[in-house]
């Protein structure tokens, strides 16, 4: 590497600091202007501030995120994803020519890919996993004297997947529809067995009155131990995963190690 490199690569960390600052004051302030012609809060823009030189991010990776349980705007992401991914292949390319940026390259694109990958369902094990303390919490709402409709709309101020779903509902139920309609267009959302089942209780108890607070607890007991179970399921094969992901990384990392130790090797790949 000669002398002037270390001088490069700060200019181009500086360079890629000020481009994503640059970029996010570029949504930023895109969305003021925008609010400020039209006089009323707006939606963020499409798609998401993104600079005119970026590409849109692809409709799939909003899926993958909300599958992964990652509450993050995609266009942010894929901002942050193409700029990391060129700024480490350029950085590879300065310290170890030619085959360890192709190394690098590579590795910006699969290793966001098996992480999300890796991560799908986990939005949904997080809702399971938070639905019996949603349900025993209507439970103590109903007990206080609040009907079903407010116990819905005070858990619907909780964080996470739970809380946007319960938002959902409360939100079709102020624009007109039943209770029992929009829990059922919830458990049609999310085709889970455990929204299923508090889908049914909720419905059950707006449609029939009776003991809801004490059905609510019965699910949530239910659900709490279908969620352990899974929990110890999936911590017994955890070891087997994981040796999964090391016989598929080593061989990668090991070329990766190679390609910037060795000249002959990295002549081998270029």
């Amino acid at each position: 590497m000669s002398p002037a490199a270390p001088l490069v690569v700060g200019l181009l960390v500086l360079t890629s600091a000020l481009a994503v600052g640059a970029a996010a004051g570029t949504g930023r302030r895109s969305l003021v202007v925008r609010r400020l012609a039209a006089g009323t809060p707006v939606a963020a823009p499409v798609p998401g501030g993104l600079p005119v030189w970026l590409p849109p991010p692809p409709a799939w990776l909003g899926r993958w995120l909300m599958a992964a349980g990652v509450v993050a705007d995609a266009s942010s992401v894929w901002q942050g994803w193409l700029l990391a991914g060129t700024g480490t292949t350029v950085l590879a390319a300065l310290a170890g020519g030619p085959a360890l940026a192709a190394v690098a390259a590579v590795a910006s694109v699969a290793g966001p890919l098996a992480a999300l990958f890796a991560c799908a369902g986990r939005a949904d094990r997080l809702l399971e996993g938070a639905l019996p303390e949603l349900l025993e919490a209507m439970a103590r709402s109903l007990r206080s004297g609040a009907s079903l409709r407010q116990a819905v709309e005070e858990a619907a101020a909780a964080p996470g997947l739970v809380g946007h779903d319960l938002r959902l509902v409360t939100a079709e139920v102020a624009a007109g529809v039943s209770l029992v309609t929009a829990l059922d267009r919830w458990g049609r959302r999310r085709p889970l067995p455990g929204v299923r089942l508090a889908v049914s209780a909720l419905g059950l108890g707006a449609e029939t009155g009776g003991a809801h607070a004490r059905a609510l607890d019965g699910v949530a007991a239910t659900l709490r131990a279908r969620s352990a179970v899974a929990g110890e399921v999936r911590a017994l094969s955890a070891q087997a995963r994981l040796s999964a992901v090391v016989i598929v990384l080593a061989p990668l990392g090991f070329s990766a190690l190679a390609a910037a130790t060795d000249e002959r090797t990295a002549a081998f790949f270029g």
